[in-house]
């Protein structure tokens, strides 16, 4: 199973998420948060396509309410804790989100909020965020993160945009 995570958008990169999805053809995409009205587009465009979201600090309004700040997702026999990072302090570390992560049965913890890009471990908890595809906060490139599951096997990587696009 292949899924393709998000983050961090803020409107600036549609058209590259787009592209990513035609080119990797995931079986699901996941968005972490800041902006729904891009994840709107993806639904739009990729109607049959698995697409799950939560809410990030910046979004709010109509079109947000029902967005929820934390998910859940079985993507095979993983589960993933979704969440956009701020209400965990991030920032700071991630230990609160490794915390809830493991209280909910969750092997992996995805978040976004630094617009930096991660991969890491906390005890039995693998944690990633994908950088922001469209912000990045470091002297990076925009990024987003291939996850490929097979059974219990848990592959994350990050991809840098070449901004050749």
């Amino acid at each position: 199973m292949k899924l393709i995570v998000f983050s961090d958008s803020h409107r600036r990169n549609s058209s590259d998420m787009l592209v990513i999805i035609d080119e990797e053809k995931p079986d699901a995409v996941l968005h972490l948060g800041d902006v729904v009205d891009d994840v709107d587009d993806i639904r739009s465009v990729y109607p049959d396509l698995k697409v799950y979201n939560v809410r990030g600090n910046n979004d709010y309004g109509w079109n947000a309410q029902d967005v929820p700040d934390k998910l859940i997702v079985q993507a095979g026999k993983v589960r993933l804790f979704l969440t956009h990072g701020h209400l965990y302090g991030v920032r700071r570390n991630t230990k609160a989100l490794a915390s809830a992560a493991r209280r909910n049965g969750c092997q992996m913890a995805l978040y976004g909020h630094t617009h930096e890009a991660e991969i890491d471990r906390d005890g039995g908890i693998l944690i990633a965020n994908p950088g922001s595809i469209s912000m990045p906060y470091v002297a990076a490139p925009p990024s987003y993160l291939r996850l490929e599951i097979e059974g219990m096997d848990i592959r994350p990587e990050i991809v840098y945009l070449d901004h050749k696009r």
